[in-house]
């Protein structure tokens, strides 16, 4: 029987990246709407190929230590001496990492087709800074996800609130990409301060030849990272050069919909991949019992979402993005696949696949699929325009989610049939807690 205040603490942990999703959610059904309206679809697109091109810099910083850095912070449980080295490597790894993001930043601003570079300059250097002080790895990996939640909440109200303040008008748009910038380097600042302040990281060291080996080492996590940012920001990039902003703006409103209605489906998966890793350093059985479920429910969650996108895409385009949005209902229709397809692929790689240890065959599949992606997407864009960004899309992530499954069958056929096991046996494991509570409850 578990550990009844691992419970608590993991349903607390719950809790806090819930509230984190739900208000990103609220905060963005806000700030979205206001944002098509007073843009417009063409520097709305502008905002999207920003917002791309800032999700590529963090990727370069992250390196993967979402997934590795994480994942040895939940093995490394109660140790302080093991979890210190950690962070300040991984710290380090990041402001050496930094270097090279800022000169591909500069190397984007003298693109042809590229925005000016005042839309580009600032954002871009305060997400820099923002991605190297990001310490959500660490927080996740000690499920401590509250501290992450307050400062995080708190960028993001910050942002939203600004919005409404200074931008008024398409010559605002430069504004609007800054914001994004200032969001991510104060959220990020803050949760390093309150890290340092409320958890025990040690002194500050600079361990550069362990940075430089842990880089080399999580090359396998930041293929597989670069791989699913491809999915969410490579779209605008690509029809940015084939279709003009515009067409950016069609695909980017539409995508931006379905994307944070997806995060309701985030809490659970960001507090469950720590604790799959944990339990997998122990027994792989207690890993299958949970990993199983989680599918499951993601599946269902997910299904709902899809058909509601699919049979409603048309009013729900037109009441969040406005009336001069109405072809990204054609958009949101494609789209609708994205919460089930993106549910189960994550799912496979991230509860079942990379704690099992096949983190290195996850990158090669997901760097396999993500040069498939971008043919598609390179053909589909010049032709199709924003529909076809998400045909593109559509098949890609059909193709990623049978080769994970296929995998699993193949080389842990065993552990899979454990996890199956788990999802059958829960509803009389639900049944069980239902009759505990009910016993609690006549009893008091």
């Amino acid at each position: 029987m578990a550990d009844p205040s691992s419970k608590k603490h993991f349903l607390r942990n719950l809790a806090s990246t819930t509230v984190f999703q739900a208000s990103g959610y609220i905060l963005a059904m806000i700030n979205v709407p206001y944002l098509t309206r007073t843009l417009g679809v063409a520097d709305y697109g502008v905002l999207a190929f920003v917002i791309s091109i800032n999700a590529y810099l963090y990727l370069i910083i992250d390196w993967g230590f979402s997934l590795g850095s994480t994942r040895d912070i939940a093995q490394a449980r109660g140790d302080v001496a093991t979890i210190q080295r950690i962070f300040w490597q991984t710290m380090t790894a990041k402001a050496m990492l930094s270097v090279c993001a800022t000169l591909i930043l500069f190397g984007v601003i003298g693109l042809n087709r590229v925005p000016s570079p005042i839309y580009l300059l600032l954002p871009g250097l305060l997400n820099i800074v923002g991605a190297i002080f990001s310490v959500d790895w660490l927080v996740q990996g000690m499920e401590r996800m509250g501290l992450f939640t307050l400062y995080s909440v708190g960028a993001r109200t910050l942002v939203v609130l600004l919005t409404f303040v200074l931008v008024h008008g398409p010559a605002d748009t430069w504004i609007a990409c800054a914001l994004q910038g200032l969001g991510a380097i104060f959220g990020s600042c803050a949760g390093f301060v309150i890290t340092c302040r409320f958890l025990n990281v040690g002194r500050p060291r600079f361990p550069i030849r362990a940075a430089a080996r842990q880089i080399l080492e999580y090359r396998h996590y930041f293929l597989s990272q670069s791989s699913w940012i491809a999915y969410t920001t490579a779209a605008p990039l690509f029809l940015t050069f084939a279709a003009g902003s515009t067409a950016v703006g069609i695909f980017a409103g539409a995508d931006r919909i379905a994307r944070v209605a997806m995060a309701l489906i985030v809490p659970l998966s960001m507090v469950m991949y720590p604790r799959v890793n944990a339990l997998m350093a122990r027994s792989r059985e207690a890993a299958a019992a949970v990993a199983g479920p989680f599918l499951a429910v993601q599946i269902a969650f997910s299904l709902i979402l899809t058909a509601l996108f699919f049979f409603a895409s048309g009013p729900i385009a037109t009441l969040v993005l406005g009336a001069r949005f109405s072809s990204s209902a054609e958009v949101l229709r494609w789209l609708s696949l994205m919460p089930l397809l993106t549910g189960v692929a994550g799912t496979l790689s991230r509860q079942f696949l990379i704690p099992l240890g096949w983190s290195r065959e996850v990158s090669r599949i997901t760097l396999i699929c993500t040069a498939v992606y971008l043919v598609l997407l390179a053909g589909f864009c010049r032709f199709m325009g924003a529909p076809g960004a998400a045909i593109a899309l559509i098949l890609t992530e059909t193709l990623l989610s049978v080769i994970f499954l296929a995998f699993l069958y193949k080389k842990e056929r065993q552990f899979a049939i454990r996890s199956l096991a788990a999802v059958v046996d829960t509803p009389r494991q639900v049944m069980q807690v239902f009759d505990s509570l009910v016993v609690r409850l006549r009893s008091s």
